[in-house]
């Protein structure tokens, strides 16, 4: 099953990992002359290229990295005129000094090829950032490169993979389980989650990223065997484990040598990607054969075999070379492996990253000398749970001195979460309280502190990391990411919440920096509304954002009011009714919509229960003099509520009504009351109400009367709320009134045409005669000649 993935664009030199930017469908940049995707390891990089190149059909080329390099593309047509999909940039960045010679060879492609369309898959931690990004520009159609980073599945994605899976039952239930053992990271990734989904099959959870491959390549090879059982019971087969080392040689040969594949039943092609089996040895060539016809790898073409994922054959070849290693009667020395996988200035090649990384897990006497040489990638691509302590203490010692990468890489911090273990918090705190601030060590600081988030929960920082938000000497991201970590650090209690609060508050006063209202951002979803007074909610909520970040967090926050209780929504809207300005200041946020979805809620929580004076209240919020504001759906809602109930509307006009002022300003008050209606149809009866209304209150409230005669006669003449009335109607009731009656005559009697309207219509008729000889005049002169 594929689900529709989605990424993230990366900013031109944002090194914050943290990004602002909504994740988006791959699809959304289709459009784009060139992106480069990046994602870690099995994230489904591949994948979404074959959807990408399905979507585009004959417009566009798939092709490895490998092969883009390896062959002519003057005998490759159909390179051209097509969007290139290049998968695979980290599995050619060998090189033993120079990890630039292929990614150049791969520009030095696309400008022979014109220049075309192009898409580049690669590893995060094997992307060279800027750099590669300004010189891959120069080959790029437009001159620009889009840099996207892949996200994780998310919680839907990964329900959905998992209740298409056939050996889960029950996805739900498989999720809290993972989550429970503390391993609910390896979920986000397609492809630990398909080999967990593995090897759990059998009934036994796995509780590392270790053991999970371990299981999975075990249960893949014992699928296999039982599949060729029968075929095989005229000789003795194979143990797993014999399969599995098997295996793992042809892995390691091949990842060290620097090939694609093996060629069974045939000659090796020219270019000797894909090499017999003879030359591997082992001892045993059968066991060969057999591994390789398991589902560990998969047939490409013409019998040649690849691993069936480059992250199974880097787990399978570092496991066979451990085992080397350490064999108790012809033990290959740990440096003379390693010395196959650095380079000349020491560090581990590109290519054979994740192969050091999964020989760190499963030798620990090659472990020493990995965390020294690549400590990123023994964290990143294999698995550093089993590490001592004094491992873990050297492991961190080693990132740090890994500052500036730290930062222009985008290093996923949940690889490194076993490094939060309670022996560890020394450590922790060691680098935390440094009074360091120069820009290696801020991001040095900024990673521990993701790191920090991820792993289990070290109470005792707490009061650390709260002091790191405040502080004004750290960078931005720094206070932020702090944040994250103290939260996730604290435990839940109303002394977590007060300091909350306090935070919030101090923040909001200035007291503490938040130039982008990231902090503020951060804060809203985690204070509860039932912790705040109704001032305090609309106040936060009334503040202008900056970022679209805190505008995403505060709509989520403020949206939340919707599901509040009777009690809250209650408290809330009397308190915006109070003050009206809060409703202007949210009126050009995204929050506009809120306070008139709030009324419709708080209008159907004590529909007929609630008085006419605070109905009235309440109908005024989102109210300006030229109408209301907000959702159009909350709008039509709050009209239909009143439409529903005639004698409500009816009581709500009396009530606006009854407040203006016996005076000159009446008039233009009462303009406001009927805004309050929201449009809504009016009353069948409402002129004949508004008649008897004036008869009744004529003597104490005589301007009020006559407006709601007027309202009744406007309803006579545009035959609309006239049920009952007419105009013997109308003088009957008012007979027994002179004022009254004196009104009703004024308001009949046929009004005068104003003196401008006058004087308007004769100038309008010697200018019509104007015009009119001015054309007969030309007329006649045409006529003439």
């Amino acid at each position: 099953m594929i689900v529709p993935r989605t990424c993230t664009e990366i900013s031109a030199g944002d090194a914050d990992r943290r990004q602002d930017e909504e994740p988006r469908p791959v699809e959304a940049f289709r459009d784009a002359p060139a992106y480069v995707l990046l994602g870690d390891p099995g994230a489904g990089k591949t994948t979404a290229f074959e959807t990408e190149c399905a979507a585009l059909g004959e417009q566009a080329c798939p092709i490895t990295a490998r092969d883009f390099l390896a062959f002519d593309p003057q005998y490759h047509p159909e390179w051209r005129g097509k969007t290139l999909f290049i998968d695979g940039l980290d599995e050619v960045r060998a090189g033993s000094s120079d990890a630039r010679t292929p990614f150049d060879a791969i520009r030095g492609r696309l400008d022979t090829l014109g220049r075309p369309r192009f898409r580049l898959s690669c590893r995060e931690a094997d992307w060279l950032g800027a750099n590669d990004r300004n010189h891959l520009e120069a080959v790029s159609p437009d001159g620009k490169v889009t840099v996207l980073r892949l996200n994780p599945l998310t919680d839907s994605d990964i329900v959905q993979l998992l209740a298409a899976h056939s050996r889960v039952d029950d996805a739900e239930a498989f999720i809290a389980e993972a989550d429970r053992r503390g391993i609910g990271g390896l979920l986000v990734n397609p492809q630990t989650l398909d080999l967990l989904a593995k090897a759990v099959a059998g009934g036994d959870w796995p509780e590392s990223r270790q053991e999970t491959f371990g299981m999975a390549c075990a249960q893949m090879v014992r699928e296999h065997n039982d599949e060729h059982s029968a075929a095989m019971a005229s000789s003795r087969p194979p143990a797993p484990d014999q399969l599995l080392d098997a295996a793992g040689r042809l892995c390691a040969v091949q990842l060290i040598a620097g090939r694609s594949g093996y060629t069974l039943h045939g000659q090796p092609d020219n270019e000797d990607e894909y090499p017999a089996l003879d030359p591997c040895g082992g001892g045993h060539p059968d066991r060969l054969r057999l591994a390789l016809a398991t589902k560990l790898f998969k047939g490409e073409s013409d019998n040649r075999f690849t691993p069936v994922h480059r992250h199974v054959a880097e787990f399978l070849g570092a496991r066979y070379l451990a085992n080397v290693i350490g064999d108790q009667t012809a033990p290959l020395p740990a440096r003379r492996v390693i010395a196959l996988m650095t380079g000349a200035d020491g560090g581990v090649v590109t290519e054979l990253r994740g192969l050091s990384a999964w020989l760190a897990a499963h030798c620990q006497e090659a472990r020493t000398y990995l965390i020294e040489r690549d400590p990123i990638g023994v964290g990143l691509y294999g698995d550093i749970r089993g590490f001592s302590l004094a491992e873990k203490r050297r492991l961190l010692e080693s990132l740090r001195r890994e500052g500036s990468r730290l930062g222009s890489m985008w290093v996923s911090p949940a690889a490194f979460s076993a490094l939060v273990t309670p022996d560890m918090e020394p450590v922790f705190r060691n680098i935390l309280e440094d009074s360091d601030r120069g820009q290696s060590h801020q991001m040095v600081t900024h990673f521990v502190l993701d790191i920090l988030e991820e792993g289990s929960p070290l109470p005792s920082l707490s009061e650390l990391l709260l002091g790191i938000v405040r502080d004004g000497t750290r960078q931005p991201a720094v206070n932020t990411v702090a944040l994250y970590a103290f939260i996730h650090t604290c435990p839940d209690s109303p002394d977590k919440t007060s300091k909350l609060k306090t935070l919030l508050a101090d923040i909001h006063s200035g007291a503490i920096a938040d130039p982008d209202n990231q902090l503020l951002g951060i804060l809203f979803p985690q204070l509860s509304l039932q912790d705040m007074t109704p001032s305090e909610v609309w106040g936060y909520l009334s503040e202008a954002g900056n970022r679209s970040f805190y505008d995403m967090c505060l709509a989520l926050w403020g949206r939340g009011l919707l599901d509040k209780s009777d009690e809250q929504v209650t408290e809330l809207l009397d308190h915006l009714q109070q003050h009206p300005g809060l409703c202007f200041a949210l009126r050009d946020s995204i929050l506009q919509d809120v306070p008139l979805k709030l009324l419709t809620r708080g209008l159907k929580a004590h529909e007929d229960q609630l008085d006419t004076a605070h109905l009235y209240d309440w109908l005024g919020i989102g109210k300006t003099p030229g109408g209301s504001w907000g959702s159009n759906e909350a709008t039509r809602e709050i009209r239909s509520w009143l439409e529903q109930r005639p004698e409500v509307q009816k009581a709500v006009i009396l009530e606006g009504l009854t407040r203006c002022p016996e005076s000159d300003e009446f008039n233009s008050q009462a303009y406001d009351v009927y805004g309050r209606l929201y449009d809504a149809d009016r009353p069948p009866d409402v002129g004949l109400w508004c008649l008897k209304q004036a008869v009744a209150i004529v003597g104490t409230r005589p301007l009020l009367a006559e407006h709601l005669l007027g309202e009744a006669v406007r309803a006579d003449k545009n035959q609309s709320g006239n049920e009952g009335l007419s105009l013997e109607v109308l003088r009957e009731q008012v007979q027994s009134n002179e004022r009254l009656k004196a009104s009703l005559d004024r308001l009949l009697a046929p009004r005068p045409i104003p003196p401008l309207y006058l004087e308007i219509e004769r100038t309008n008729r010697e200018n019509a005669e104007a015009r009119r000889r001015e054309k007969e005049e030309r007329l006649a002169y045409v006529r003439s000649n």
